[in-house]
């Protein structure tokens, strides 16, 4: 549960930095996500849009959205920002590709959160003025079988 709770700060805080004003979400008004696949029960978490957590081996999905925020940047340097908490990132891969007609881009990378050794998948876009990210979070040990992510963004509504 402690590396449920520091991967959602990871992915819901790390990009917003400082300021009174909190990032409009865009949860339920600009996007929805339907992922309803067995043994990955939502979570409820304050700090994330969406969160699921695989029963079985403790592997993470989870979304965020920040309207009005980050629409400069390019998406290759938010993402490496996502990951700036992470002790001893490594970049396995990084390509700009398109999801849902909207550049987008993916990282996969590994690295150490409070010390638990995971692997980290990123895809990032934007539509409609709102900066969207959706990350899936695997600890050491677990499936390495990609499908549950690919599934999750297919569950992604605009």
């Amino acid at each position: 549960m402690k590396l449920l709770i520091s991967l959602i700060f990871l992915s819901g805080c790390s990009l917003f930095i400082g300021g009174s004003d909190t990032p409009k979400s865009a949860k339920g008004s600009r996007y929805v996500v339907n992922f309803n696949k067995s043994g990955w029960p939502p979570k409820s978490d304050p700090r994330s849009d969406y969160v699921f957590e695989n029963r079985a081996d403790g592997r993470i999905l989870l979304s965020n959205s920040f309207c009005d925020e980050f629409q400069e940047q390019p998406l290759d340097q938010l993402a490496t920002k996502t990951f700036n908490s992470v002790a001893e990132f490594v970049v396995k891969e990084g390509v700009y590709t398109t999801f849902q007609d909207r550049e987008a881009y993916r990282i996969l990378g590994t690295g150490q959160v409070d010390g638990v050794p995971v692997t980290l998948q990123l895809l990032n876009t934007r539509r409609n003025n709102c900066y969207f990210d959706f990350l899936a979070i695997s600890p050491a040990g677990t499936s390495k079988d990609d499908a549950p992510f690919e599934d999750f963004l297919k569950s992604v509504n605009f």
